[in-house]
């Protein structure tokens, strides 16, 4: 599925999707100190297709994923980074172990959209499907990634009995999407 190569890591020093902070505090008398990352927040959208009697799921490669095998496969590409200069990955993992099966998703990053709106882009971008308002049902917000971001994520569900339309250039060139029988 995927062609990964020229693969080079470094610290990241600044990123417009995660900020790190060390807090100290104390707790019940005792000092502390957690680090932490803060992210944007998200929308995922849990798709049931009743002309096919699937769930739709999107398959897609995870470059965190594939990094997090790479360090459990050879942590030696991990150790004494703390330069900020590119360190060429030498014997890289097949890039299958970077692909996730996961609902459709996205960050929230329009403040001029709701989360519905954003939700609904989503899925037509990921899966193809063009998902009117009306037909999303929120779920629930809760907080993902607890003891690391803290970041909330907004779930919605959305039934739909339509065929998908061919993907965005986006979607095609990045993810596919799948119909899962249950």
């Amino acid at each position: 599925m995927e062609a990964v190569d020229e693969l080079s890591l470094r610290p990241c020093a600044a990123s417009a999707f995660l900020r790190p902070f060390r807090l100290r505090y104390r707790q019940n008398g005792t000092k502390k100190f957690w680090d932490f990352m803060r992210t944007h927040d998200s929308v995922s959208i849990l798709i049931f297709n009743t002309s096919r009697q699937c769930f739709v799921v999107v398959k897609q490669f995870r470059p965190a994923v594939y990094m997090c095998e790479m360090e459990r496969h050879q942590p030696q590409d991990f150790q004494h980074k703390d330069q900020e200069c590119w360190y060429p990955v030498a014997n890289p993992i097949p890039a299958a172990s970077g692909v996730t099966y996961e609902l459709c998703a996205g960050i929230v990053d329009h403040p001029e959209l709701s989360l519905e709106e954003i939700a609904c882009k989503e899925v037509l971008e990921e899966c193809g499907y063009d998902v009117p308002i009306s037909h999303l049902k929120r779920i629930t917000s809760y907080r993902s990634g607890v003891g690391v971001t803290g970041s909330k994520q907004t779930m919605f569900y959305a039934e739909l009995h339509v065929v998908p339309k061919p993907q965005s250039p986006r979607a095609a060139r990045k993810m596919k999407s799948l119909h899962w029988n249950y």
